[in-house]
C-alpha cells in the first residue's frame, strides 16, 4: 500500500500583525469570536492578522479583513504603531459580512457598542485600541 504525501511551499511568517477597529455608522466596533483551537481561545478579536512576506501593513490588514469578514476596507488610518504589530482604523467599508455559520476562521462575530466592553472575553491590549480607534 503506498500513501500519497503532497508537500505544500508555506511563506515564512513575518512576525507582524495588521489589525483593524472597524466602525459601523452608529458608531459600532466589529469583533470576532476566535475558535476554540486558536491562541487565546473564545476570545473576542479584531478582524487582521499576519502579514504575508512583500505585503505593507496596509495590504495586509485589508487582506486579513476581507478573508475573515468577506468586507472589503475604504480608507483606512494607523491609530498605533507597537513595532511588530500595527492598528488601524476605518468607518468606510464595502460588503456584506459573512453569516455566522459561513465565517472561515472564527465561531461568531457582533457589532458592538465601544462603551459596553464589560464583561467581554477580550485582551486588554483590543480594549486600549478600540479606546484609540474611537477617540
Amino acid at each position: 500500500m503506498s500513501i500519497k504525501v503532497t508537500l505544500s511551499k508555506r511563506l515564512p511568517d513575518t512576525k507582524k500583525i495588521s489589525k483593524v477597529v472597524i466602525l459601523n455608522d452608529r458608531g459600532e466596533v466589529l469583533l470576532l469570536l476566535r475558535k476554540k483551537d486558536q491562541l487565546f481561545p473564545e476570545n473576542w478579536d479584531l478582524p487582521g492578522g499576519h502579514l504575508l512576506v512583500g505585503e505593507t501593513w496596509e495590504q495586509g490588514a485589508r487582506r486579513e479583513t476581507r478573508e475573515e469578514t468577506n468586507l472589503s476596507l475604504g480608507e483606512v488610518e494607523m491609530i498605533w504603531d507597537r513595532g511588530k504589530n500595527k492598528y488601524f482604523r476605518t468607518r468606510g467599508w464595502s460588503g456584506e459580512i459573512f453569516d455566522k455559520e459561513d465565517l472561515p476562521e472564527h465561531d461568531d462575530y457582533m457589532w458592538v457598542d465601544p462603551n459596553n466592553l464589560d464583561g467581554l472575553k477580550i485582551t486588554k491590549i483590543y480594549l486600549n485600541i478600540i479606546k484609540r480607534g474611537i477617540e
